[in-house]
């Protein structure tokens, strides 16, 4: 009788247990831009979280579907939608939150997130900011996080907490001087790394750079400035191929690292912060050249022949 009524325990325990995972798994987290969905993907490996332009090769020209539209009507209030309010599409699905058309909750991300000027001022959203962070941005990422805890209920991976803090309190602010940064999004990572003073060469993915932005990145690669690119997609860095040449045809050989966030948030995050490392350290400088076009024997053999001859003259004399 007692192992029976153990046994029926066990099993309601065990019930329990499975449909507290089956509602802790049930949030959904939609977002508008890479690499945010990689970010909560290890921040919430409980949640189902949806990137809703996947596939696209341009997110800021996306246009919502049927599906997209049916899809965001069947949302929950348990669910949420992490928007960068940048894109047409996304001021659609606000605006159709705001009306109760979609019921889960919207993270506006221009409310809690800090964003860069182009000349390295860090400020709340405001007209004229660099708005490609693309959720990489150490500080953001702490907010977007206690964000979505607070609208879902779920709580963080403590792992994916504890490594990113441990992460952020080694390279944070490690570094300092001139950086180039290929992509809007590698100015937050640089900045995040200590660097004030980068050259952005792309500002807009829209815009091609112009030729004082690509003489500013190259003058600033010249004199052994880390350059970096950070990609959310794992598309090919063509712009990557086109500062290279550039820096080639004036005889420069820059050294240039490429974050692609599409594979990893922590482990890229890292990975940069240990490339830059890497080339930041300087090289062994050679020791200055002597006189004697680098043989410093000789001048150990022509200090020895004149102490010779001077032990000779003074013997002639006393002679």
């Amino acid at each position: 009788m007692e192992a029976g009524t153990s046994g029926k325990s066990l099993m309601k325990a065990s019930l329990l247990a499975l449909l507290g995972a089956v509602y802790l798994s049930a949030a959904t987290i939609v977002v508008s831009f890479p690499a945010y969905d990689v970010v909560l993907k290890e921040a919430f490996p409980a949640a189902n979280v949806v990137l809703l332009t996947k596939g696209v090769s341009d997110p800021h020209e996306y246009q919502l579907t049927a599906s997209d539209v049916m899809f965001l009507r069947n949302l929950t209030a348990g669910d949420v939608l992490v928007l960068s309010m940048h894109a047409p599409f996304e001021l659609r699905i606000a605006e159709m939150a705001e009306r109760g058309e979609v019921k889960a909750r919207v993270i506006d991300l221009t409310k809690i997130q800090l964003y860069l000027t182009y000349d390295g001022r860090l400020t709340p959203y405001a007209s004229g900011v660099n708005p490609h962070d693309h959720g990489v941005f150490p500080p953001n990422v702490f907010r977007l996080v206690e964000a979505v805890a607070n609208a879902t209920g779920l709580p963080p991976d403590e792992g994916f907490m504890s490594r990113l803090k441990a992460i952020n309190s080694t390279y944070c602010c490690k570094f300092n001087g001139k950086a180039v940064a290929l992509t809007p999004a590698a100015q937050y990572i640089l900045y995040w790394l200590g660097f004030r003073d980068v050259a952005v060469l792309i500002k807009d993915p829209e815009v091609p750079p112009t030729p004082d932005d690509f003489q500013k990145a190259i003058q600033y690669a010249a004199v052994g400035a880390p350059v970096l690119a950070v990609v959310a997609r794992g598309e090919a860095s063509r712009i990557v191929d086109q500062f290279l040449q550039k820096a080639r045809e004036q005889g420069i050989q820059p050294r240039v690292v490429v974050a692609d966030f599409s594979k990893g948030y922590l482990s890229t995050l890292e990975y940069v912060a240990r490339q830059v490392d890497s080339a930041g350290s300087p090289a062994a400088s050679p020791a200055p050249a002597s006189p004697s076009g680098g043989y410093p024997w000789l001048y150990a053999v022509a200090a020895l022949l004149a102490v010779l001859a001077a032990v000779v003259l003074l013997k002639i004399k006393r002679s």
